[in-house]
C-alpha cells in the first residue's frame, strides 16, 4: 500500500471534503481540532498560512465549506467552521514572534505594488520573506482598502444592508 499523498489535493476530496470545497484548501479538521485544544493562537497560524486574513474572513467569507461539511451527514447542522476561524482570531495571542522574518541579504529584485487592499498585501506578505524589496502606493492614509473601508465594524446582515438602501432611496 502506497503512503498517502496528501500534497495532492484529490486526496481532501476523497476525505476531507470541508478542506476540497475551501477555495484555499484551508486544513479545516487540523485548526478545528486545535480550538477544541484551546490553542487559538496555534489555530490562528494554521489558517494564516492559506487565509492573509483569517479574522476578517471568519466574518466575510461565503463558507463554501460549511455546505460540504460531512456532519450533516448525521446532525441537521454542519460545523460552524466560518465562525471557528473568527473565534480563532479573537481569542489568539500576539503572533509577531511566528510570522516569517525578513531576511537582511535581499534577492536584487524589486517589486512594486499599486494599492494597499487585500490582493497587494498578501504579494507583500509572501515575497518579503523570499528576499523582495517592495514598494507601496496607496492614495489613502491607511491600507487595506474595500477590507477596511468596506466591511463594517458592527454585526449586520446582508439583508439588513438591502433593507435601509430601499428605505433610503
Amino acid at each position: 500500500m502506497k503512503p498517502t499523498d496528501i500534497s495532492d489535493p484529490d486526496y481532501f476530496h476523497k476525505v476531507v471534503d470541508c478542506q476540497w470545497a475551501c477555495p484555499a484548501h484551508t486544513p479545516v479538521p487540523e485548526y478545528i481540532r486545535l480550538i477544541a485544544e484551546k490553542r487559538y493562537t496555534d489555530a490562528y497560524m494554521i489558517n494564516w498560512q492559506s487565509n492573509v486574513f483569517p479574522g476578517i474572513l471568519g466574518r466575510t467569507c461565503d463558507r463554501p465549506c460549511e455546505p460540504a461539511c460531512r456532519r450533516v451527514r448525521v446532525e441537521e447542522q454542519p460545523v460552524a467552521i466560518c465562525r471557528l476561524k473568527r473565534v480563532a482570531a479573537d481569542y489568539k495571542s500576539d503572533i509577531k514572534d511566528r510570522l516569517p522574518s525578513v531576511p537582511k541579504k535581499k534577492n536584487g529584485k524589486h517589486i512594486a505594488l499599486i494599492g494597499a487592499g487585500p490582493a497587494s498585501l498578501t504579494v507583500a506578505r509572501d515575497l518579503l520573506p523570499l528576499g523582495y524589496e517592495i514598494t507601496l502606493y496607496e492614495k489613502d492614509e491607511l491600507s487595506g482598502g474595500a477590507m477596511r473601508t468596506q466591511i463594517p465594524r458592527f454585526p449586520i446582515t446582508w439583508r439588513g444592508i438591502r433593507r435601509r438602501a430601499a428605505l433610503h432611496s
